[in-house]
């Protein structure tokens, strides 16, 4: 049975914009035919009306990001049949009040705000802001995409493209090999973490940018 979402968020009422997301299930058959729909789950945290959402490529974890100044990671791999809530796995600020939109990694590593004519890439594996390219565009950016592997972000705005490499994905994937490293694993599993380690940093350094300690 294929499970497809749908979202409702910003939706006005009497007492002006909610702060939650709403996420339906799209339920078919398993011949493929259409059977229903019906609520899933919200996504709340918020003080103020949601701008933007985004899914990871396995849609295991979702973003917000909101008019009150902040960004929400949740995980949304849960039992919602059962009654089960999403949990939050990271809150953080964003320094603007101007209107944003926002896009996962496919391995929602990266979070990335669109702000204004900005972009700014967020760790999810430490919630640090990592980098932000500021006036990519004249007029404010319209779409951000990440390729299917996440190696690079498409900024579209002016009626063009900008593409950038994911630098901040580098720096997410060696401190998520190194958190994995703490923990009890096989010989083999040791061995390419350390490998990933190793080829990130040397991209980095080609890239000349900063590699985590």
């Amino acid at each position: 049975m294929r499970k497809i979402y749908i979202l409702s968020f910003n939706t006005f009422h009497s007492q002006g914009f909610t702060p939650d997301v709403n996420v339906w299930e799209v339920v078919f058959s398993k011949s493929g035919e259409f059977k229903t729909v019906a609520k899933a789950f919200d996504l709340a945290g918020h003080t103020s009306g949601v701008h933007d959402f985004g899914f990871s490529a396995d849609t295991s974890q979702m973003a917000t990001v909101s008019k009150d100044g902040t960004y929400r990671f949740y995980n949304t791999k849960i039992e919602f049949e059962k009654g089960e809530d999403p949990h939050v796995l990271m809150t953080g600020t964003w320094n603007t009040t101007s209107p944003a939109s926002l896009v996962l990694s496919p391995n929602a590593e990266v979070l990335v705000i669109a702000h204004g004519s900005s972009i700014s890439f967020y760790s999810t594996i430490t919630g640090a802001l990592d980098t932000t390219i500021e006036d990519i565009f004249l007029g404010p950016i319209t779409c951000l995409a990440f390729d299917a592997m996440g190696e690079y972000l498409l900024a579209a705005g002016d009626k063009h493209i900008k593409i950038f490499r994911n630098v901040t994905g580098y720096r997410t994937t060696i401190e998520s090999a190194k958190r994995k490293l703490e923990q009890r694993q096989t010989q083999a599993t040791k061995e390419r973490l350390e490998k990933m380690i190793r080829d990130n940093k040397e991209l980095l350094e080609k890239l000349g940018e900063k590699c985590p300690e």
